[in-house]
């Protein structure tokens, strides 16, 4: 009894000195992975059975191995202190545009959109919107935290905020229209709490708009005819689309207490039920209660990433945290909304949940960086 007291002592020592930041947000972010890997397996076995010639357990250990991956690298970044992150946004953000650009034009076609650039000698393909995602809100936040005071001018406005936010999410809408659509919105609200004048607010808008036109002159073959169709199928009240009726025959049949793990008959009929509906088989499984468990950890989420500004007097900190917090949580409940039929299906996976690469890899960087600001820091220092 003595040993197991003493190895419980020790790894609880390890745990304190290591594990920095929000407790919450930790045990959310550890709870969700392992979580998913039981959820993964059980929705991937059909598409694991058929596409990997009757390996069942090839998706369960890919997705396993980039759980491990995302926890190590959301370990890594929270134990960086996030005042030097403000170094390396702005290479970050202009990285992001040009690999978006190459996506565009020489990137791998999947559903007959060039999101992803595939990494030569491993095969394994990168999608650079995900990268865009963190660096876009990691550099407008650093812009915001210099002007939170005011002195604000139009060139400073079209020469950062609006270039950066219109050039990006332009690039994102020509191969994704609701991950752009959801990140120019969170960028509007962060530079709305960033003390923006209200007619520069505008001018941002407008640019927006611009520059989704734009890129959608210049690819014109990608996306965008998708998400016209999918708006027009959502707005006719005569029409379900597949995808959804398989999520409402899913999550009729999970009733209240659900079917049970590895349960679920719709995932044979769901279109990536490991991926965009995986709420669908969560609810199946594990009924109303499991989703409604599912939702209150995202909240706890959002409630915790947004207090983190507390361990912050620098502006920096704060819209870092907030931005990055929104983005997570705006994903998870935009996935959430499609697979009950609020809005249009979009293709937005859950984040920490759902089978995934690019995406589990950096929300955990992410995380990582909430959890960064959480730690707090030390008040010597210039103030940012």
């Amino acid at each position: 009894m003595d040993a197991i007291q003493k190895v419980r002592e020790e790894t609880q020592a390890w745990f304190a000195g290591n594990l920095k930041g929000d407790r919450w947000i930790w045990g959310i972010c550890v709870g969700m992975l392992l979580s998913s890997i039981v959820v993964v397996y059980s929705a991937s076995v059909k598409d694991a059975y058929s596409l990997k010639q009757g390996d069942t357990e090839y998706y369960l250990f890919k997705h396993s191995v980039l759980c491990v991956l995302s926890l190590l690298i959301m370990y890594w970044v929270h134990k960086i202190p996030y005042i030097k992150f403000v170094y390396v946004t702005r290479m970050a953000v202009w990285s992001s545009i040009l690999l978006l650009i190459f996506a565009m034009f020489f990137g791998r076609s999947v559903n007959e959109a060039s999101r992803w650039i595939e990494i030569p000698i491993i095969g394994q393909r990168f999608q650079p919107s995900e990268w865009a995602k963190v660096a876009l809100i990691a550099h407008l936040s650093l812009i915001l935290a210099r002007h939170i005071k005011g002195g604000w001018n139009t060139r400073e406005l079209f020469m950062e905020p609006l270039a950066l936010v219109g050039v990006v999410c332009g690039l994102i809408f020509t191969s994704n229209v609701s991950t752009a659509i959801m990140l120019a919105g969170i960028c509007f609200l962060l530079m709305f709490v960033g003390k923006v004048p209200v007619h520069y607010l505008l001018f941002t808008a407008m640019g927006l708009v611009f520059f989704a036109g734009l890129a959608i002159l210049l690819n014109s073959t990608q996306r965008s005819g998708t998400a016209q169709n999918r708006i027009s199928a959502f707005l006719d009240k005569d029409v379900v689309v597949y995808q959804s009726q398989q999520s409402y025959m899913a999550m009729a049949r999970g009733g209240l207490y659900g079917e049970g793990p590895a349960k679920s008959r719709q995932r044979r009929f769901l279109p990536e039920p490991q991926k965009d509906f995986i709420f669908a088989v969560v609810v199946e499984e594990y009924g109303t209660l499991g989703g409604l468990a599912l939702m209150i950890a995202y909240l706890i989420l959002l409630y915790r990433g947004l207090k983190a500004i507390e361990a912050t007097k620098r502006p920096f900190g704060g819209l870092l945290s907030a931005g990055l917090t929104f983005v997570v949580v705006s994903q998870a409940f935009s996935a959430m909304a499609v697979t009950v039929g609020l809005v249009p299906v979009t293709g937005q996976t859950l984040p920490f949940f759902s089978q995934g690469g690019t995406s589990l890899l950096f929300t955990g960087v992410a995380m990582g960086m909430i959890l960064s600001v959480s730690r707090g820091e030390k008040m010597d220092e210039k103030k940012i």
